[in-house]
């Protein structure tokens, strides 16, 4: 219940007091207000700032404004520069516009007539000679019929800003000042002359991979040579870079290969198994017998053999590499007799070699002996080829065969002493061969037995063979026939045998 008389002490938003004391309240509401109107000027408006500074408050600054100027800036220099493009690419006189190249002539800034004119200079200097990257073939305009259509290629050129709506217009003229424009030549060649001429190159290009091998010099000492890939042309490809360079005023042309074939014998696999010492030696006289077509054909039969690379389990036929060769005639032992043939002197160089094997602890897989004893080497050390008549019968080889597990390198040569020489390099085996011949008996009427021994100890020091190893009854040396040619014989400094009895014949030669 209200007293009269008394005021009432409102509370804080009730609508009672608003109406019933309404002036009062009317006033107090004015005081606040002018609080907060105080209040809100020290707040600052969005977009501006009060800055405080001296007896008279602070200035406002508005950010909003400026930077709606700045970009107003922007956009009139930007309006600008339109502007200039657009009259540039309207009105911009007789040149192509800058940044514009065809092939690889920068024709830019150029007038369309200064233009061709420096493609002709360009075209007919530059097809003088086209080369091929890692080659020597060269060609030349004239070989391929090169062809050039520069008035279309200018013009085409000179369109580029200059023809088209406004906005082409500003597009191509930005993008050739910015970045440039290639236009395609207009160029033509004779495409069935290309094709020839990359086919002759393939065949210039073309290397057979190079297997690796190794080499022993005269002291001994092996030197391995590393294995090559080979290289064979692209033809398709280089076709496709040819039509490229050429479409691009280009006059050098990238050559394309295909997978490069590799090495049967890689360089690894000649480390792992290349020869390291000699393993068997032998060596005969060169000199005995004066007769130069023999001493000829001697050395160009072991040149054939000289190098010969033998894998593990390969086996060396003498056939196979001294037949092919062109002899001269010399003395020979032939079908029971003495004759006057090509190849006079081979079975000397055979018989070398197959002592050499013999030493070596090889597998001799053929052998045959002569039918009389000689004087160059001991009889059951000989080894006769003979390559057959003109049917391929009575064939005779020497063949032995790699029976170590590693590569073997045989060597046949003529030193600076007059001996025929036969080396063969391998891998080491520890094995230790002996090799004797004895005779058995002689008789005129039966001929003379030799009876060959052979004992071979392994690196333990094992003896794994010893005893026979063949017995062979040979004839005595028929009397030279007439009409061959005689020269003089020395008796051989090695491997030759004491034969009082003359039964090689060769001391039985007329001075």
């Amino acid at each position: 219940m209200a007293l009269v008389g008394w005021p009432l002490v409102p509370r804080a938003g009730t609508a009672s007091l608003n109406r019933v004391r309404g002036g009062q309240l009317t006033e107090l509401n004015n005081r606040d207000r002018s609080r907060t109107d105080e209040t809100q000027e020290l707040r600052p408006e969005r977009g501006s700032l009060r800055r405080r500074g001296g007896r008279g408050g602070g200035k406002r600054v508005n950010y909003t404004r400026r930077r709606l100027m700045a970009v107003a800036a922007v956009l009139l220099l930007c309006a600008a520069l339109v502007v200039l493009i657009a009259g540039y690419a309207l009105l911009g006189g007789g040149e192509i516009q800058n940044g514009v190249r065809i092939g690889g002539v920068d024709v830019g800034g150029k007038p369309p007539q200064e233009a061709r004119a420096a493609l002709d200079r360009y075209t007919s200097e530059n097809f003088k000679e086209i080369s091929f990257t890692g080659t020597d073939l060269t060609l030349t305009g004239s070989d391929l019929d090169v062809k050039m259509d520069n008035t279309s290629a200018v013009d085409r050129a000179y369109a580029i800003g200059h023809e088209g709506w406004i906005g082409r217009r500003i597009s191509e003229t930005l993008r050739a000042n910015a970045g440039g424009v290639q236009v395609d030549s207009e160029l033509t060649y004779d495409k069935v002359a290309a094709k020839s001429a990359v086919e002759k190159l393939a065949k210039q290009y073309h290397q057979d991979p190079k297997n690796a091998t190794f080499e022993v010099a005269d002291e001994g000492k092996v030197e391995i040579q590393k294995g090559e890939d080979g290289r064979v042309l692209d033809q398709e490809q280089t076709l496709a870079n040819l039509d490229q360079s050429l479409s691009g005023l280009h006059d050098t042309v990238p050559v394309a290969q295909s997978a490069a074939p590799k090495p049967e014998v890689t360089t690894q696999e000649i480390q792992n198994l290349a020869p390291k010492e000699k393993i068997g030696e032998y060596q005969t006289d060169f000199r005995w017998d004066s007769n130069p077509n023999r001493k000829e054909n001697m050395s160009l039969a072991a040149g054939a053999i000289n190098h010969t690379l033998l894998k593990p389990g390969e086996t060396f036929s003498f056939n196979e590499r001294a037949a092919p060769l062109d002899y001269k005639e010399a003395k020979t032992f032939s079908d029971g007799g003495v004759g006057f043939a090509n190849g006079g002197g081979l079975c000397q160089v055979s018989s070398t070699l197959y002592m050499a094997a013999q030493y070596a602890g090889l597998e001799i897989v053929e052998r045959h002996p002569h039918y009389a004893v000689l004087p160059y080497i001991k009889p059951g050390f000989d080894a006769t080829v003979w390559f057959g008549d003109q049917y391929g019968y009575g064939v005779q080889d020497m063949k032995f065969k790699n029976t170590t597990d590693g590569y073997i390198l045989i060597r046949e040569f003529v030193n600076d002493k007059g001996y025929l020489r036969a080396e063969i390099y391998g891998r080491p085996t520890g094995m230790k061969v002996e090799m004797k011949t004895k005779k058995i008996f002689e008789s005129t009427v039966r001929g003379i037995r030799w009876t060959t021994y052979k004992k071979v100890t392994n690196g333990d020091g094992k003896v794994i063979q010893n005893g026979f190893l063949h017995t062979y009854l040979y004839s005595y040396n028929p009397p030279v026939p007439e009409g061959i040619p005689h020269y003089k014989t020395n008796a051989p400094r090695v491997s030759g045998w004491n034969d009082p009895g003359n039964t090689t014949g060769w001391a039985d030669v007329p001075e």
